[in-house]
């Protein structure tokens, strides 16, 4: 073979070889082709724009690359997600967000707990639905480190509300612990006495029974002893 079809062959694979390089670089995944599965708090939109942060971001083959050795971009209030390339085209992203249980104010932030009582998130935000812990005092919180109340009593007391509260979807407000170890919840206009935590998922079952019959009204409801019959609680409209 002559030296000028040498040249010519191999001019030929390299314009051959741009040109497919070029169509790779130009594939975008397109938003309709981006599916997000497990996110609760934030939106596909916002999701997507956490994830992609540039244009190039969308390239399939630099998102394959990105996802195998690249670290994950970080996220408030999500541990973890996972990327599944379907398609040259299409993209299946999976969201693990924190369980969050709780939260208490400290210096300005509000700092929320899991339900191993684990501070996971400093944050000015506000999630709704995740109930403000009051009536304790901190010396210093941690991020990643174990709420310090200083009390396994009160340690315990607190997980277990939370806990109990989410396993009866009850949503609140507020949560107040007193110096005597008594809990107080705030749901809208209506302040729930639960006293100690003694028969603490029974008193909680039986305020899940009774909050529909609340709904719009204002006070006080005493359910500091548990009764087994769901009577004798005492409401004083405010």
């Amino acid at each position: 073979m002559s030296r000028k079809k040498i040249i010519i062959l191999i001019a030929t694979i390299f314009l051959i070889i741009c040109g497919i390089a070029g169509v790779f670089a130009m594939q975008r995944i397109s938003e309709k082709n981006i599916i997000i599965e497990g996110n609760e708090k934030y939106t596909k939109e916002e999701m997507i724009s956490f994830i992609f942060r540039s244009d190039w971001d969308r390239n399939p083959f630099v998102l394959y690359y990105k996802t195998k050795f690249s670290k994950q971009k970080v996220i408030p209030f999500v541990d973890e997600y996972d990327v599944k390339i379907t398609s040259l085209n299409s993209v299946k992203i999976t969201i693990y967000e924190k369980k969050i249980i709780g939260y208490v104010n400290y210096m300005g932030s509000n700092m929320y707990f899991d339900k191993d009582g684990t501070i996971v998130e400093s944050s000015t935000e506000v999630i709704e639905g995740i109930p403000k812990i009051t009536g304790l005092n901190f010396d210093s919180i941690i991020l990643y480190e174990t709420l310090p109340v200083g009390s396994d009593k009160v340690f315990r007391l607190i997980l277990d509300t939370t806990q109990i509260l989410q396993k009866y979807r009850i949503a609140v407000d507020k949560i107040y612990i007193s110096d005597n170890k008594e809990v107080t919840l705030y749901i809208e206009q209506i302040k729930v006495e639960l006293g100690t935590g003694e028969d603490m998922n029974d008193k909680i079952r039986s305020l899940n029974d009774m909050l529909p019959n609340l709904q719009g009204l204002s006070g006080t409801l005493d359910i500091k002893k548990y009764n087994t019959n769901n009577d004798g609680y005492t409401f004083k409209k405010s």
